[in-house]
């Protein structure tokens, strides 16, 4: 159960330094030209068997590095080769039932009564097919 206060207490230590060292402090506690004085954290070594592994963690740069610093989408492996292009489908006859089933509706709307109601219903339906089929 020590070991484990020990483990808990340096990767607090070693978790509440690690922003502190990335923002680049002053060599030596010396002082900086606008915040002021600047303090040296010291991080102390681990000497506990359990610790080693949590430090070896942290072998990894915290400050920006040149490979990070590109903009823009970068190429992690070789291209797949590029599929066909789609075939293109022909839609006219899709677009002539929108159509028609357009005209329809205004027909029916015109002509009224039951007859211009069954007018549209059908101008309705072929329109709708001619849209579903054309969404395909």
């Amino acid at each position: 159960m020590p070991q484990l206060r020990t483990l808990a207490a340096v990767t607090a230590v070693i978790l509440s330094a690690a922003p502190l060292l990335a923002q680049g402090g002053l060599p030596g506690g010396s002082r900086d030209p606008i915040t002021g004085p600047v303090a040296t954290v010291i991080v102390p070594a681990a000497t506990a068997t359990g610790v080693d592994g949590a430090l070896s963690a942290l072998t990894e740069p915290l400050a920006p590095t040149v490979e990070g610093a590109a903009v823009g989408v970068r190429r992690s492996a070789p291209a797949p080769a590029p599929s066909p292009a789609p075939r293109r489908v022909d839609t006219k006859g899709n677009r002539a039932m929108m159509i028609v089933g357009g005209a329809a509706l205004l027909v029916g709307a015109v002509i009224g009564g039951d007859a211009g109601t069954i007018i549209m219903v059908g101008g309705g339906v072929v329109g709708l097919y001619g849209l579903y089929k054309f969404l395909q």
